[in-house]
């Protein structure tokens, strides 16, 4: 088993947002060290915690108060968790307020359950893992369920390191596309926003957004769903308004065909055919020139940054 969490330079600074440590973790001991400082599951922009910022995670964190009954025989313990996910790959570490009272709730087993997961590229996907996660087992919380969380550090000794033989998106892929009740209008709302900046309120962008509301379980009432839409279309005619918009038809024009033959070979042109390609992947610093993605980490990269270049200019 292998995940990667990132952490801060401090421990209970909930004003703090910068998580710089990137730590690949394989082993018990590297996990409890790890997670003594506050931490992310995921990697932000310029280390920077925000849902906006938000740029891949192999990891994703649940958290259990049992605050779902106070009748210790309905309480979820670190153990029960081999029976709940048999085959899945997990871990629990309990969290600073195991066994403390805390919201006005009497003390109980209170921890924080890491399922690792295929990498993950968006704050919208990662969010909806941990949805669905609640939506089957609803004694996780449901208001700890933002892909940007982050976890309190805290020093423990023992922690459930169980390796299973899938992951937690595998067990989950049939429900994986599903949007639950709960999730459908805030869902359907930020789906609406997107795709009317890409299409604009057209027929073709109100076709995309009635196929992702089919994935709303169960289906959300039509009146809804146009009042949803209907907040969507004025947006877009905000946003059409404000000087300098350019429609979605002809946004990035030069690569409409999705050819990499240029058509501008100055410095310009191919740096934008570069950032087109390989904005996700290449990153340039002072400190250590071209950094390349390699889906599992950064890697020093000049060497390859300037064949994807030459291989534009050879097209």
């Amino acid at each position: 088993m292998r995940v990667t969490l990132y952490t801060a330079n401090c421990k209970g600074n909930k004003k703090n947002c910068i998580y710089p440590n990137r730590c690949m973790i394989e082993d018990e001991v590297d996990f409890v060290a790890a997670v003594g400082y506050d931490h992310v599951c995921a990697w932000f922009d310029k280390s920077y915690r925000s849902t906006d910022n938000f740029r891949t995670s192999d990891v994703d964190v649940m958290d259990c108060d049992n605050d779902h009954s106070d009748n210790p025989d309905d309480w979820i313990y670190p153990e029960n968790y081999e029976k709940l996910f048999p085959n899945v790959s997990y871990i629990v570490v309990p969290s600073r307020n195991n066994m403390k009272p805390k919201d006005g709730k009497s003390a109980r087993p209170r921890h924080h359950v890491y399922f690792p997961h295929e990498p993950i590229d968006t704050a919208d996907a990662c969010a909806a893992l941990k949805a669905v996660i609640h939506h089957k087992f609803s004694f996780f919380d449901g208001n700890a369920l933002d892909a940007a969380r982050f976890i309190y550090g805290s020093a423990c000794e023992d922690i459930v390191w169980h390796e299973g033989e899938i992951t937690i998106d595998c067990l989950l892929k049939p429900s994986m596309s599903a949007i639950p009740q709960g999730q459908r209008n805030s869902t359907m709302s930020r789906f609406a926003g997107r795709v009317v900046k890409r299409y604009g309120a057209t027929d073709h962008a109100y076709k995309i957004f009635m196929e992702e509301a089919a994935k709303c379980d169960p289906l959300l009432e039509k009146e809804e769903l146009q009042l949803i839409w209907g907040s969507a279309d004025k947006f877009a005619a905000k946003v059409q308004s404000q000087e300098g918009y350019v429609a979605p038809e002809n946004y990035n024009d030069d690569f409409a065909h999705e050819s990499l033959k240029l058509s501008d070979y100055s410095d310009i042109g191919q740096a934008k055919m570069v950032v087109h390609e390989y904005g996700n992947e290449l990153r340039f610093t002072d400190a250590t020139d071209y950094l390349r993605y390699n889906v599992e980490y950064w890697v020093e990269s000049k060497q390859r940054a300037v064949g994807a270049m030459e291989e534009f200019l050879d097209l």
